[in-house]
């Protein structure tokens, strides 16, 4: 988002040892670059990050990875809207693709988390909310909604139709004091990120 500034975090996980106990570790959380994007015949990765990056519009989006010893391991793309520049502020942050790789192939948790926990943090400080007070939303594709309504606890608004495609997926959002609760949450358990 080139109005907006991106920052990088490093963040605490938990990664397993050689011996298969777990231990505590760091990962960082920064803007992915086109490099990062996995390639289509990639086996661990279901979206077409590729195409994701050659459509983006980096005025008002981003694509942020969660990259453990230099090991990409999640990937986060959002945008702002409405987007009017540096006219008025954004009213709410969009999760528009999140992905990681799966469990059982990654040597540290979590990131499905530290990803939600940076789209919050972007939402929260340019973000005013809409009518409704909402400031993040995203939809989720039926294997998605248990993880986003039990571990995230985010608010359930229905289904919907999505928009190009005729797909239902189901629609959730966080208000500005959900987002504050789930990112305290997270840094409650895992600890507080440092800016790099």
């Amino acid at each position: 988002m080139t109005n907006t500034a991106t920052p990088s975090y490093r963040v605490d996980v938990q990664s397993r040892s050689v011996g298969g106990s777990l231990q505590n570790d760091v990962a960082y959380l920064e803007e992915a670059t086109k490099n990062d994007m996995p390639s289509d015949n990639s086996p661990n990765w279901n979206c077409n990050w590729i195409e994701f990056w050659q459509k983006a519009d980096f005025d008002c989006e981003a694509i942020i990875k969660l990259s453990f010893r230099e090991e990409l391991l999640g990937l986060i793309r959002f945008a702002l809207y409405p987007f009017y520049g540096d006219i008025t502020p954004p009213e709410y942050l969009e999760i528009l693709h999140l992905e990681c790789l799966p469990r059982q192939n990654r040597n540290c948790n979590p990131v499905g988390f530290w990803l939600i926990w940076y789209a919050c943090q972007v939402s929260l400080n340019y973000c005013v909310g809409d009518d409704d007070g909402t400031l993040i939303r995203l939809d989720a594709l039926d294997s998605a909604i248990s993880y986003y309504e039990n571990k995230v606890q985010m608010i359930g608004l229905g289904w919907t139709t999505y928009p190009g495609t005729g797909e239902s997926v189901y629609a959730f959002s966080f208000t500005k004091q959900s987002a504050q609760q789930f990112c305290f949450r997270i840094e409650q358990r895992y600890g507080s990120p440092l800016q790099c």
